[in-house]
């Protein structure tokens, strides 16, 4: 009899336990109300996204949206156009309580992102998500720039004394990828200075980059900036290299100044 008393009372605390690991489940899985009628189908809230290929030739563009409301037999597309022309139109799927969809987009700049909500009775209504006169995030809608990553040099002035180079004025610029895959954030790992005479390196000197005022940019000033001078005669020219590598392996390389040694002094090279 004991016995079974007590198994009685473990199915029932067995019982009681799964009631409230269902109650749990239930309270933690999101819900969208049902749209009344005549209630104008809207969003809530949305979230875009991105995904890198393993070319910077572009992107596939990834959308998370949650309506006001939802009934049977109403649907989303995910839109996207270019200079005016519809260069995707996706369908949505309903999961989870919100609309997701998908869309490979080639590189290009000034994209246009909305989504078409169609109700139960037709009616549809297109939502501007990202667009360059409501932006919430320019770099999906200039992704030809934000895919991009390059550097510049810039050389202003310069003094030689003897066989020393020294840059007075200047500047160098990196720009990394602003889309990457999960949100990394790639960073300038090395960047030096290279002095070329006769297509081989005869001197460089290491430069430190700090964060620009755009993303994932980094730049640096050339002042006081010292590269020893090879042995030269006339007509011989030297030129000016920025080496950079970025934190996710890719080298960068940019010319930026050449001069030409005459009679003891370097002049500068133009074009």
């Amino acid at each position: 009899m004991r016995r079974r008393i007590a198994a009685l009372i473990l199915a029932a605390v067995w019982m009681l336990s799964l009631a409230a690991c269902g109650k749990d489940a239930e309270e933690t899985t999101p819900t969208v109300p049902t749209l009344t009628a005549g209630e104008t189908l809207e969003l809530e809230n949305f979230r875009l996204s991105a995904s890198t290929w393993s070319s910077p030739n572009g992107a596939t563009i990834h959308l998370t949206a949650t309506p006001n409301g939802y009934a049977e037999g109403q649907s989303a597309a995910f839109v996207v156009r270019l200079e005016g022309e519809e260069v995707e139109n996706v369908p949505c799927d309903w999961t989870g309580g919100v609309y997701t969809a998908s869309a490979e987009l080639n590189a290009a700049d000034g994209y246009c992102y909305y989504v078409v909500l169609t109700s139960t009775d037709g009616t549809q209504t297109e939502v501007e998500v990202n667009t360059p006169t409501s932006p919430t995030d320019e770099a999906l809608i200039n992704l030809a720039s934000s895919l991009e990553s390059y550097c510049s040099l810039t050389v202003e002035s310069f003094t030689q004394d003897g066989s020393k180079l020294t840059l007075t004025q200047g500047s160098a610029l990196v720009q990394a990828p602003r889309i990457t895959n999960n949100d990394e954030a790639i960073s300038c790992s090395e960047a030096a200075l290279v002095l070329i005479f006769n297509d081989e390196e005869v001197s460089r000197t290491t430069l430190t980059l700090t964060p620009g005022e755009e993303s994932g940019a980094f730049t640096a000033s050339l002042a006081d900036v010292t590269l020893e001078l090879p042995q030269m005669e006339d007509d011989q020219q030297v030129s000016l290299r920025l080496e950079v590598t970025l934190s996710n392996g890719q080298s960068l390389s940019a010319s930026g100044a050449a001069w030409w040694y005459m009679d003891g002094q370097l002049l500068s090279a133009v074009g």
